[in-house]
Parts: C-alpha cells; structure tokens; sequence
C-alpha cells in the first residue's frame, strides 16, 4: 500500500510577483523594437523602381497636404483603396491599422479645436482624412519596397550619405537588441518561479547585458568597417 503523503496532487501555485511591472515594461519596449523591421521585400518581379515610387509618393503626399479640392482628394482616396483591395488581408490589416493609430491621434489633437470651434469641424474632418491616407501611402510605399532599394532611392535623390547610413545602421540594431532583450527575459522568466525579491537586480542585469552587447556590436562594427576602408561615403559600401 502506498503512504497517503504519496497519493496527495501537488498544487504548486506560485505567488504573485512583486517586479511584474518592471519587466513587462521592459518585455514590452523590447517587443516594441523588435517589430521594427528592416525590410526584406515585398516586391513583385516587374514593379517599379524604388526612385520612381519614391517621387510618385512625394508627389502624392504634398498634393494631398495642400489641396483643397475634394474631387482631387476623393481620386486619390479611390486609387489608394483600390490598390489596397488587392493585397492579402494580413497585409491590408497592417497598413489600415497604422492608419487608424494616425487618424485616432489626429483626432484627439484637434478635438479642443472642435469643441471651442463647432464650424470648423468639416475642415478638421478632411485633415483626419488626409492623415489616414498620407499614412496609407507611406506604409504602401514600406511594404512594396526593399530597404535596400529605399537606401539607394535616397542616394540617388543625393540625400546625405551620412544619414542614410545612420539610418540604416539604427534601424537593423534596433531589431538586433531588441531581440536580445526578448531572448534574456525570456530566459530569466525561466529560470524565475514564485516570488523572486530581486526581481529589480534582474531586470538591471539584462539592461546592462544590452548595453554591454550594444557596445561590443558597436566597436565590431567601427572595425570590420576599418578593415574595409571605410571612407564615409554609404554608397560604395
């Protein structure tokens, strides 16, 4: 016969953590960071070359911005949501979810202006919608073009090399470190049960961990780009 100790269910409940706050914040800007991502291409084999999108989309964002004809605004409005009827839904729900985000913020900045001025509330309204699709436009622009392709549609308009490559140089070791910081508080979660009273050390540790590795990715960098004769200008990398 078995001891009655043994025939007991263990119900391990863990107490509730004290640090939650901490790391969730830190779990969320690490999360944040980590979505931005350098873009890896959703071009087509026949598309347009990033420069010509790239001025057909300053064109369309200044036309947009100052014109005051609503059949010129409704064209554009009709030839964005037409373009935006072919693409998968997923896609289509991350540009109409950037969009909103834009027009929502908009929206609350001009809300005082609406109460204290009733009459202008039309003109309010056709400046939310010009947010929605200027950002409809941009995000088109960021899903049909290489990042590549964008860094040289911008050299090619003789943007400063130096801004380019800051750029791109923060966008891709915003992804790496942000993904560094998801992988540690993934591993501290882990190894992490119950009540942990030094959960604030912890969370100082994977800053300084990330500080540590940004560095080292910083010096690699300055040295690989040394050893390449680096000269400062981004286009003959």
């Amino acid at each position: 016969m078995l001891p009655e100790w043994m025939k007991e269910s263990d119900r391990y409940v863990p107490p509730k953590d004290g640090g939650t706050f901490a790391v969730k914040t830190i779990k969320t800007i690490g999360d944040i960071m980590s979505r931005v991502k350098v873009q890896r291409g959703h071009e087509k084999k026949h598309c347009l070359p990033a420069e010509l999108k790239l001025m057909i989309l300053l064109v369309l964002l200044v036309l947009t911005s100052v014109t005051q004809n609503g059949l010129v605004l409704m064209g554009i409005a009709a030839v964005v949501l037409f373009y935006l009827s072919t693409w998968p839904a997923r896609d289509l729900w991350g540009i109409i979810k950037t969009s909103l985000s834009a027009m929502a913020l908009s929206f609350v900045i001009l809300l005082p202006a609406m109460i204290m001025n009733p009459a202008g509330i039309p003109n309010n309204l056709v400046l939310m919608t010009k947010v929605f699709f200027c950002v409809s436009m941009v995000g088109i622009f960021n899903h049909t073009s290489q990042w590549n392709h964008v860094t040289g549609a911008l050299a090619f308009f003789h943007i400063p090399g130096i801004f380019i490559f800051t750029l791109d140089m923060t966008l891709k070791y915003m992804v790496l470190l942000g993904n560094l910081i998801r992988d540690l508080l993934t591993s501290m979660t882990l190894r992490a049960v119950g009540r942990h009273d030094r959960k604030y050390a912890s969370v100082g540790g994977v800053m300084g961990v990330t500080f540590i590795r940004g560095t080292e990715m910083n010096t690699r960098m300055y040295e690989a780009m040394k050893c390449r004769g680096f000269t400062g200008d981004y286009g003959k990398l």
